[in-house]
């Protein structure tokens, strides 16, 4: 249900949209998605976590190998991703454009991450790359949850998508990927940890050009994949499981 009208213009007085040349229709939709925004804003509330050795390991890999990445070529980048989910008219987004954080991830705000939550979804390989390492390090403060990679079993043409999504990373981000879904499936503490279920672009080719799967199931390259990580962070407790 929308809002009032008294309350719309109101929002888009707020919103700064008001002297848009864009279509009243499409300012009040702009002015309404950020007023839903703001609104999702004001419920974060943030969390202490204390990230343990190896998260804490996991980003500062990401600072480093995302440290210039930029989004300059392409309008949706987290708002608009939002927007998109929400099936915003293009109009509406183009709006936000102008709105949008390019340059530098780091400016992006907790309580506005956490109400994008699902832009991710959305956006185009350079986006995506400009926008995942905020995502990693949202997830591993508690800000957000995000679930990269694609099951075996996904359609081919979601699989092409999230190829195409990650195209643009190179191997020190890819890297950052892969240890980012490896680090879920291990308990620090006790050393144990269980097979991973999503894989990456990159690691469906090496499966794909190195393993028959009659001789190494799906299943048991997911386990390898965990396995080495473990063994290359150096666990002193290591033992497979289901935790």
């Amino acid at each position: 249900m929308g809002m009032s009208k008294k309350g719309l213009k109101k929002k888009i007085r707020e919103s700064g949209l008001k002297k848009s040349p864009a279509s009243s229709a499409a300012v009040a939709e702009a002015a309404e998605f950020l007023a839903r925004i703001e609104k999702i804003r004001r419920r974060y509330s943030p969390e202490a976590v204390q990230l343990t050795p190896l998260q804490q390991a996991l980003e500062e890999q990401i600072e480093k190998s995302f440290a210039d990445v930029r989004c300059l070529s392409e309008p949706r980048v987290l708002l608009c991703g939002e927007a998109e989910d929400d099936y915003m008219s293009q109009e509406a987004q183009a709006l936000l454009f102008s709105r949008e954080e390019r340059n530098d991830w780091h400016a992006i705000p907790d309580d506005l991450l956490f109400a994008c939550d699902t832009a991710l979804c959305y956006v185009g390989p350079e986006a995506y790359r400009f926008l995942i390492p905020r995502f990693m390090i949202g997830d591993l403060h508690g800000v957000v949850q995000i679930f990269p990679g694609m099951s075996y079993n996904q359609s081919d043409s979601l699989k092409d998508y999230i190829c195409e999504q990650m195209s643009l990373l190179n191997e020190a981000q890819q890297q950052c990927l892969s240890d980012f879904l490896n680090l879920a499936c291990v308990n620090e503490s006790t050393g144990e940890y269980s097979r991973r279920s999503q894989f990456l672009p990159w690691e469906l080719v090496e499966y794909h050009s190195h393993y028959d799967e009659k001789q190494v199931t799906h299943r048991e390259f997911g386990l390898m994949l965990v396995r080495r990580y473990v063994e290359r962070v150096g666990l002193n407790k290591v033992s497979e499981g289901e935790y």
